[in-house]
């Protein structure tokens, strides 16, 4: 998953080996760090650069904000997108673009962790709530689009009552152990260091753990629903997003043959279609 954390940035193999002999002499507690590391976004937002071109970026919780652009007309159609744990709105930059083109009015979710250098935790824990609160606040809305680990938090936030007339989840993992694996996998933990790491990644995201019924939800979802992957997708395989939009009643599946994980967002024609699913009036 693009969104994990590369141990080995900056010296590569130094930090490695600093890595695996941690791991080795202090299992647990190196767990429990990357753990934290994991979910703690390494991007941040820039405001004044954000704002540039007549956005305005609204306060939402200590921590959290909507980075606001206007529609063309009052009766615009309202999207929110939700960028994954350690996204930046900037992968949302051609979509934003497209839908701005349509006249849609556009609110992107800048989430915990994102508005300060300063490492803080964003995981499901931290994601479902601030869809609960952005939608309270700043909602209603037309649609809304959600990628990665944000789409399973979107799934967990329909099970508490949130709703929307249009739906779509971008990259969505369903099977969250399996994303772990990975995460653990490009840290190269292995062993009671990596059972540490997973185990406390589902304590720290708790109660959205990778027990949830996700297929429970799915299958009461009956408004208009796109689920968008890439058939290259490294973090999500495809048949993730198949079992997902096979559940919805109501759900299109679209499977792009460019692009993965994060780069499907860059896809103009993926883009194109999913800005004219979201704007649709």
């Amino acid at each position: 998953m693009a969104e994990v954390l590369s141990a080995g940035s900056g010296a590569p193999g130094v930090r490695r080996r600093i890595l695996h002999l941690a791991a080795r002499l202090l299992p647990g507690t190196t767990g429990r760090l990357l753990a934290h590391r994991y979910l703690s976004p390494a991007s941040h937002l820039d405001p004044a650069q954000a704002t540039r071109g007549g956005a305005e970026l609204l306060p939402l919780a200590p921590g959290m904000a909507v980075l606001r652009h206007p529609g063309q007309q009052a009766d615009a159609p309202r999207v929110l997108l939700v960028p994954g744990h350690d996204g930046h709105v900037r992968q949302f930059a051609r979509l934003v673009r497209e839908l701005r083109r349509l006249g849609a009015a556009v609110d992107l979710l800048i989430l915990p962790g994102h508005l300060s250098r300063r490492r803080m935790r964003c995981g499901l824990a931290e994601i479902v709530p601030a869809i609960h609160r952005c939608g309270a606040e700043h909602g209603p809305y037309d649609a809304v689009a959600a990628h990665c680990v944000s789409a399973s938090g979107l799934l967990f936030a329909l099970a508490e009552g949130f709703d929307c007339p249009r739906l779509a989840f971008i990259s969505t993992p369903i099977d969250l152990p399996k994303l772990l694996r990975l995460g653990a996998t490009q840290y190269g933990l292995s062993g009671r260091c990596r059972s540490v790491f997973e185990a406390t990644v589902i304590r720290l995201c708790a109660p959205y753990g990778p027990e949830a019924p996700w297929r429970e939800v799915a299958t009461a979802r009956h408004g208009d629903t796109l689920v968008v992957h890439a058939r290259h997708d490294f973090a999500v395989p495809v048949e993730d997003a198949r079992a997902l939009a096979e559940a919805m009643p109501s759900a299109r599946l679209e499977i792009v043959e460019q692009g993965d994980h994060n780069g499907l967002l860059n896809i103009a024609p993926a883009m194109q279609a999913l800005a004219r699913f979201l704007a649709a009036r």
